[in-house]
């Protein structure tokens, strides 16, 4: 029993061994996890129901993100047309002497 026991500690020491006895682990609990459905017919009926509602939204989406577009677009030519009255004009002789 000794020599089991140290034979075991000897193993799990090993970086590597670590990882593969994690691996196996993960992996046959994924496979059991896959397998335990069964019938996947529940499943598969609610993903095409909610891509279907999904889908009923575009047209909104697409609407919104077009207002939201049109509104940027106007706050940004509000701002340019002020800034361009406020601009104050120089004579050429101070425009010559800043350049």
């Amino acid at each position: 029993m000794k020599k089991i026991a140290k034979f075991a500690k000897s193993l799990v020491k090993s970086p590597r061994t670590k990882t593969l006895a994690l691996m196996l682990v993960c992996g046959t609990a994924a496979a059991f996890a896959q397998n335990a459905a069964g019938d996947y017919t529940a499943g598969t009926n609610a993903l095409s129901t909610v891509t279907e509602e999904i889908a009923k939204y575009i047209p909104y989406v697409v609407k919104l993100c077009y207002a939201i577009a049109g509104v940027v677009a106007v706050v940004g030519a509000i701002s340019v047309y002020i800034a361009m009255n406020n601009w104050v004009v120089l004579d050429y002789q101070k425009c010559t002497e800043m350049y």
